[in-house]
């Protein structure tokens, strides 16, 4: 389940505003045969690349960077009123693949790289995100973190094991931060045990601090520490 990630913290709107590369393919392939006939039936581009390098090889899934052959397959995943409902208004509702291919041009902009694909291990299809929005000023040793998972892939250990394998990547690749934290909307049972899981203490409850859909709700922020802290 999803929580208020980094992911998608830009609307269409704000999509359309920002320059976009994408990352380096390492090495080229022919396409598939579903990405031959996308070339022909679809207005959006055919991906040509391999995807890239994880940056994580775990046991239920790969965590490496977006890249527009995931575009299909994230709004396929990401087009669930039961995902949307725990997520900020930013990410899309219907979630089209349009708004996957701005989405992984923003993401695939930023340097360093903050927000990633979560993959099936056996064919590298992206199946969710993880990523983190950096703080500054005063705050700019926390990290907030969030991710979001499709929903035939729920409850299998892939998001407690993404989350907590991406976490210790996040302190050993971001000397400077100290503190990762979460926001979790009131009802979200399913983020709350993931985040436990993957060594996330509550810290505290916002009382009526979220609009979603008209329904006010609580807050509550989860945190976990480089060691040492």
């Amino acid at each position: 389940m999803g929580l208020q990630s980094t992911r998608h913290q830009s609307t269409r709107k704000r999509s359309d505003r920002h320059a976009q590369k994408p990352l380096p393919s390492e090495t080229f392939r022919r396409a598939r045969p579903t990405e031959q006939l996308m070339s022909h039936s679809s207005p959006y581009p055919a991906a040509s690349e391999e995807p890239p390098t994880p940056i994580l090889r775990l046991r239920t899934c790969l965590i490496r960077s977006l890249c527009e052959g995931d575009a299909e397959s994230t709004a396929a995943q990401a087009n669930n009123p039961r995902i949307a409902k725990w997520m900020r208004n930013a990410f899309p509702h219907p979630y089209r693949v349009e708004d996957a291919f701005k989405w992984i041009s923003i993401a695939t902009s930023t340097s360093p790289i903050h927000n990633y694909a979560i993959c099936r291990p056996d064919d590298n299809t992206a199946i969710g995100g993880i990523g983190l929005k950096p703080q500054d000023d005063t705050r700019y040793r926390t990290i907030q973190i969030g991710y979001w998972l499709g929903e035939e892939y729920w409850g299998r250990g892939i998001a407690t094991e993404a989350l907590s394998a991406f976490s210790e990547w996040t302190f050993e690749h971001f000397k400077h931060v100290i503190r990762l934290e979460a926001e979790v909307y009131e009802g979200n049972d399913s983020s709350t045990r993931v985040l436990e899981k993957a060594g996330y203490a509550f810290e505290a409850r916002h009382r009526k601090a979220v609009e979603k859909k008209g329904q006010i709700m609580d807050l509550s922020l989860y945190c976990r520490f480089r060691d040492g802290y």
